[in-house]
């Protein structure tokens, strides 16, 4: 029984630590980035609110090319939690932790406490953009439906969904928090410092959508542009199931690999 406790007590003690100053602040940043994306049209809330909406900013920072929207905000999402096995490792505390829990379970909490970190935080930025945002301009402008024919969700704008559009990206940057944040603990399992982990993110989506294109996959099958609302897999239902399918896969591959990793370093030392 006191066995079958171990891994609850440990997750809730492992997400406690994940609530730091750097969760907090991690939101901020994704304001931050959704800003700086569409930094000369910001003052249009205030001198045209008429005619912008908050569509227009989400859209220009996260699905029509925005560097920090795409790439920054992954990075942001390691900063919670993923440097954590760095921090661990660099001041010895990594055996206490392994004799205490196990490798197994450590793990499983590393992995999972990652994921939810990274991604409720950067989703929670997300929130908190639309809020701030929709406080000066509306959500959606509908004279705007013929550009967005082409994208994911469209039916639910044109059904004057505008909620369950938002729900809906919402969601796929919950997904790609919680992606990024994992792939850089697994990372930082080879590369045990803070820096390097913090910015493999950044490095690796920009790799990731080079080699997407040298690949020439097609649009319909980039698991990228699906987390950006930017394509879609079939349909809008398909699009969410199966980003959610690969990322949760990705996740446990991801972790799989960690063990693997955490395993041999500890036996060689």
């Amino acid at each position: 029984m006191e066995n079958k406790r171990a891994l609850p007590r440990l997750l809730g003690t492992e997400f406690k630590r994940s609530l730091t100053v750097r969760f907090f602040l991690v939101p901020v940043g994704v304001v931050l980035c959704i800003c700086l994306d569409t930094w000369n049209q910001i003052p249009f809330m205030w001198t045209s609110p008429e005619t912008m909406d908050v569509y227009y900013y989400w859209c220009n920072s996260f699905m029509f090319g925005g560097f920090y929207g795409i790439y920054a905000v992954p990075m942001l999402a390691t900063l919670p939690y993923a440097v954590s096995f760095c921090e661990e490792y660099n001041t010895n505390m990594l055996k206490v932790l392994l004799i205490k829990a196990g490798k197994k379970k450590y793990c499983i909490s590393k992995v999972l406490m990652t994921f939810l970190s990274g991604a409720l935080s950067v989703s929670a930025g997300g929130i908190a953009f639309i809020i701030l945002a929709n406080s000066f301009v509306r959500l959606f402008n509908r004279a705007r439906l013929p550009e967005t024919e082409a994208f994911p969700f469209y039916e639910l704008l044109l059904q004057g969904n505008v909620t369950g559009y938002f729900t809906a990206v919402i969601f796929l940057l919950f997904l790609t928090g919680g992606l990024w944040a994992t792939v850089a603990l697994l990372v930082s399992s080879y590369f045990p410092n803070i820096y390097v982990t913090a910015a493999s993110p950044l490095i690796l989506s920009f790799l990731t959508s080079r080699a997407y294109l040298v690949l020439k996959i097609p649009a319909g099958l980039r698991l990228d542009l699906w987390l950006q609302g930017r394509s879609s897999a079939g349909t809008d239902r398909l699009t969410l199931l199966y980003s959610t399918a690969v990322v949760l896969g990705l996740t446990v591959g991801f972790g799989v690999l960690f063990y693997w990793k955490l395993k041999r370093r500890v036996e060689s030392e």
